[in-house]
């Protein structure tokens, strides 16, 4: 995991967001190869291993190398989230966050991969995590989510609003029914893009009149 991506990640305990404190045990350049990240809000403990930052404790899953390519197109998945400017940062899901090394390159976005079922190497614009609810990153730090279908639950949704920048664009399948707060930009069989339009906020709709 890059250095880079170290100043977005959060505790994902219930309390006030807070940035982690990093202790670094091996690193390669400015990518961290063994290290811990730690909560000054509860003191929880969060592990970096072999470039991967855990997020859950018991989380011991080893990714599959044998896997076969993400069924969906890098390049598709990266018009959808308009990642059009280098430094983009944008977050894929899944299954689908295998395509997150191709998205990568092709833009020149930073990428963070959750919880893919492969192992992701040889990009220092990507990091992964592993993580289970709430995503560990702080509030309005992506340009761009893309959700799986396993990952397309109303908490994870809630979430990506939470963690999405004005006008970021998400990505989710088709049956994904949208929360309010974002707008439908496009449809087809497999996907629904969106973007996120921000907390809906009821206007008064009395007139002040002069007499």
């Amino acid at each position: 995991m890059h250095l880079e991506f170290i100043d977005l990640l959060r505790c994902p305990a219930a309390h006030e967001e807070s940035s982690l404190v990093a202790a670094f045990y091996r690193m390669d350049g400015r990518v961290v190869i063994e290290g811990k990240l730690g909560c000054p809000v509860c003191g929880a403990e969060y592990f970096i291993r072999d470039g991967v930052a855990f997020f859950d404790e018991d989380d011991t899953t080893v990714p599959d190398s044998s896997l076969p390519e993400p069924v969906s197109d890098g390049t598709m998945l990266a018009a959808f989230l308009d990642l059009a400017r280098p430094g983009m940062m944008a977050l894929l899901a899944g299954d689908l966050a295998r395509a997150s090394v191709a998205i990568a390159e092709l833009t020149g976005a930073r990428i963070i991969a959750l919880d893919s079922p492969s192992p992701l190497r040889g990009s220092d614009s990507v990091a992964e995590i592993r993580a289970s609810f709430p995503i560990p990153l702080a509030e309005h730090s992506l340009d761009g989510i893309v959700l799986d279908r396993e990952h397309c639950t109303a908490p994870m949704l809630a979430e990506a609003a939470r963690v999405l920048r004005p006008r970021g664009r998400l990505a989710a399948t088709a049956e994904t029914t949208l929360p309010p707060h974002f707008r439908e930009l496009a449809r087809d069989a497999k996907f629904v893009v969106a973007e996120y339009v921000g907390e809906l906020v009821a206007l008064d709709s009395r007139i002040t009149r002069k007499r």
